[in-house]
């Protein structure tokens, strides 16, 4: 018998909560152990993302509907009070009766049948008192802390680093479901040969101005509808990190290093990139994950990739000294700009990253040493913080004048934003339809390749 969607839900936030996990390993970890059917997956995950990306408001709601604090309820009920507020105030599909009936199931399933009245009291008071709660909502940064679940301190942070107006967009992006975004593998298909098999298997596509073989789909879920042959003809990375291989521009017989290169993706976007000719070093400070880079290559039928274990931040071996045309350095970051896809990132303390430029810097300047003369570097991150992104970036070419800036070839990127063509840009979910991301691009000794 299936599982029940909810009640997967409600264990995946008890062990995020719990572990303080990072939201896909709990998830990932449910779904391995179910057997569920695509729909009921669907809803579970849809659940469990959900309650994450909207908890600040939830809880507010139901501090608002609940005598008994949040704080002091039994983990379990609060969670399960959680996914049956999340259906009643953002799925309007779910009718409310069967939100809260369900939510009373569970709490007698769950071993938590004395509170079972208390969560069907609770649920009805949020579906009956909900539109007055809304209205009620306090103006200025605690109503924005609450109708965005972002912490003001976070809000602050972005208004102050980009603005009111881009701050604004990033808040209204952050909730929204993102597109599935996948690469073809040139290696293995063709552009139009997977796109004929996604439109056989019911999945209508987009494609990505400037980025041949970059298709967003708001159906990924059917992609296991595909036939199997087609497993190794396409593979996920967002946008951002496809336009980050593109500004890149390996070419074919080039050699070239990934220093940071878990999970893989833009090592493999570059070796299609460069028709599987030249060579490829992808590094990463776990073996195990160097192992899985070096599995899924083969899959994809790359061969010109080899891995490295080595901590990016020491010293670079000698034999790596001015051994490489181009070295992608895509730092150690928070991930402030895939909130969207991992939605706990918003939560965690400012502070707690403030070290990160540091680390940064000391991988930007081990690579830069790996750069032939006339060659290119090339740093980005998937944050949204100027200390880690142009600060550090600036702070290398002063502090190198071997290396000048390099303009980066995306045009359609710098267009959408209103800019033009620099050496540095940083990517917005709701200009570029991407993850928020930076990147940056240098010449050694003024040469541009």
């Amino acid at each position: 018998m299936a599982d029940n969607p909810r009640k997967a839900a409600v264990q995946a936030l008890i062990q995020y909560h719990k572990e303080k996990t990072y939201s896909n390993i709990a998830l990932d970890h449910l779904l391995k152990n179910t057997c569920m059917d695509a729909q009921d997956q669907a809803l579970m995950s849809r659940l469990f993302y959900g309650v994450i990306e909207r908890q600040l408001t939830i809880d507010y709601v139901l501090s608002r509907c609940s005598t008994t604090p949040i704080k002091k309820m039994h983990p379990w009920v609060a969670d399960i009070l959680r996914v049956g507020t999340y259906q009643l105030l953002y799925m309007d599909k779910i009718p409310p009766s069967a939100a809260v009936n369900e939510a009373v199931k569970l709490a007698k399933t769950m071993k938590q049948e004395k509170a079972s009245g208390f969560v069907n009291g609770v649920l009805r008071g949020v579906e009956r008192n909900k539109e007055m709660i809304w209205k009620t909502i306090p103006q200025g940064e605690e109503g924005e802390e609450i109708r965005f679940s972002c912490p003001r301190e976070l809000i602050a942070f972005w208004k102050t680093a980009y603005g009111e107006t881009v701050a604004s967009g990033l808040l209204e992006e952050i909730n929204r479901v993102p597109d599935t975004v996948i690469r073809v593998n040139t290696l293995q298909t063709t552009v139009e040969k997977l796109g004929r098999q996604l439109k056989t298997a019911g999945i209508n596509y987009q494609t990505f101005e400037g980025l041949e073989g970059c298709f967003r789909s708001n159906c990924g879920s059917f992609l296991k509808n595909l036939e199997s042959e087609a497993n190794n003809w396409y593979y996920h990375q967002d946008a951002a990190s496809q336009f980050a291989c593109a500004a890149f521009g390996a070419q074919p017989g080039e050699r070239i290093a990934d220093v940071c290169s878990a999970p893989g993706g833009k090592s493999f976007t570059t070796a299609q990139r460069m028709n599987n000719q030249g060579y490829i070093l992808a590094c990463d400070i776990y073996p195990a994950k160097c192992r899985v880079i070096e599995e899924r290559a083969a899959h994809l039928g790359i061969s010109i990739l080899e891995t490295l274990v080595r901590d990016a931040s020491n010293p670079c071996p000698a034999h790596l000294e001015e051994a490489l045309d181009r070295v992608m350095c895509d730092g150690p970051c928070p991930g402030r700009g895939v909130i969207r896809r991992k939605p706990e990132i918003r939560y965690k303390p400012l502070e707690s990253f403030q070290d990160l430029p540091k680390l940064q810097y000391a991988i930007l300047e081990q690579s830069a040493r790996m750069v032939r003369p006339g060659g290119i570097l090339q740093y980005s991150t998937c944050t949204l913080n100027p200390a880690e992104n142009e600060e550090v970036v600036e702070r290398f070419l002063q502090n190198h004048r071997e290396f000048s800036p390099r303009i980066l070839p995306l045009d359609s990127c710098f267009k959408a934003a209103g800019l033009e063509p620099d050496w540095k840009i940083t990517l917005f979910p709701h200009i570029h339809q991407t993850d928020g991301f930076f990147i940056a691009g240098f010449n050694k000794n003024g040469v541009d390749v």
